[in-house]
């Protein structure tokens, strides 16, 4: 009797010195505020005052801080993941799709409310309407590209019994179309283009939401045949033999592979294009030039990590490529799905711009376009973003 009880107070103490150890350790090592893996801000150490003591908020802070601080966190969520993928192998992983050699993002259920996805369709021709008027009243020309996700690129390669959004992006797409043909926007739409294509399968990337620098280029192909085809303005189309292009023998990290914290599964690569004959240009962001400037940000060696945010850096809120030539200035807006498209548009403009209203905050696009009256004005967004009207949905002043 005396031995079991000698034996339940040893594990006990044991237990007890492993979980104050584990606290110490998280407590006390170095903190950092994001998770590369999982791509999101970690949870931050609650602010203590009186107020807060009334508030289970506070309390309930100090369980997401210590819960995303723990110690061996991300070795246990590794764990967790390839016991999921490789064992149980279970469809849904850290709200990761995983089907027939890719990575695709879970979407919840929803119910499609088509007269909503209408008002909102409705607001956001207003919005860009608005802004071409201001383009055009200095002689300007806007286009707006509509991209599909992944999600919606491999639409037939989620399980049956999940939602690949098929439903919600119809009526989405009805409707944009409908309201942008009524105020006379001109819409370059690449799912239709990419559609009578066949649907390329190299065009989007297996592990991440965005295209594959193939897609980007037809994308850049598409734009510069529409501009020249209405005829305001004659931009250089650079084919594919003025490049040479690069598959980079890095693995690629893609954001899905991410959530799935990079257990082997989906082996991919992605490229550059590096100009035969070579475009001399300045780059600017964010107001400060770069010396040696490139639109590539590359690693130090094959064997590193590469992820989408190779193409231009990654998105900035403001950038400016002076090429110092004698033609028409160009103003890309958007969400990332501009960065890829952004590295071949710079070799057909004289003075191209790059912002990202995510980030930018010095003026409304509306009034920017004012100041620097680029020639051609383009808007790039995923399907997902068509009818959001923050960030790069909001470009008139209010």
């Amino acid at each position: 009797m005396k031995s079991k009880s000698f034996a339940d107070i040893v594990f006990v103490s044991v237990f007890m010195a492993f979980i104050l150890m584990v606290a110490a350790v998280t407590f006390f090592k170095p903190k950092h505020p994001s998770s590369y893996y999982e791509n999101r801000m970690l949870a931050q150490r609650p602010a203590l005052d009186m107020h807060a003591l009334a508030d289970d908020n506070y309390f309930d802070g100090w369980e997401k801080y210590f819960s995303d601080h723990a110690a061996g966190r991300e070795t246990l969520v590794r764990l967790y993941t390839k016991i999921n993928l490789n064992l149980l192998h279970r469809p849904v992983v850290n709200d990761v799709v995983v089907s027939e050699g890719m990575y695709l993002r879970y979407n919840e259920y929803e119910t499609v409310d088509t007269e909503k996805i209408g008002g909102q369709a409705k607001a956001m021709a207003r919005e860009i309407a608005a802004l071409k008027d201001v383009v055009a009243s200095y002689g300007g020309v806007f286009y707006y590209v509509a991209l599909p996700g992944q999600y919606t690129y491999f639409a037939e390669k989620h399980p049956w019994f999940l939602n690949n959004r098929e439903e919600y992006t119809k009526a989405e797409l009805e409707a944009f179309r409908s309201e942008f043909s009524a105020a006379g926007i001109p819409l370059i739409d690449m799912g239709e283009i990419f559609a009578a294509m066949g649907n390329p399968a190299g065009f989007y990337s297996a592990s991440d939401y965005h295209y594959t620098f193939s897609g980007a280029y037809e994308t850049y192909r598409n734009i510069i045949g529409r501009i020249n085809g209405d005829g305001a303005y004659t931009l250089p189309l650079l084919e594919e033999e003025d490049f040479t292009f690069i598959t980079l023998p890095n693995p690629y990290m893609g954001s899905r592979m991410r959530k799935l914290m990079n257990v082997p599964g989906i082996t991919e690569r992605t490229a550059i294009a590096v100009l035969n004959e070579p475009i001399p240009f300045t780059r600017t962001d964010n107001g400060s030039q770069r010396g040696n400037p490139s639109v590539y940000s590359l690693p130090n060696n094959q064997w590193e990590e590469v992820s989408y945010g190779i193409y231009m850096g990654g998105d900035m809120a403001e950038t400016v490529i002076d090429t110092g030539r004698e033609l028409p200035g160009v103003l890309i807006y958007g969400d990332s799905f501009t960065n890829p498209v952004e590295c071949f548009m710079y070799t057909s403009c004289g003075v191209m711009r790059s912002i990202d209203l995510r980030h930018y905050r010095d003026m409304p696009l509306s009034e920017y376009v004012e100041q620097y009256r680029p020639d051609i004005v383009i808007c790039i967004r995923d399907y997902e973003a068509l009818l959001a009207l923050d960030g790069n949905g909001k470009v008139m002043a209010d």
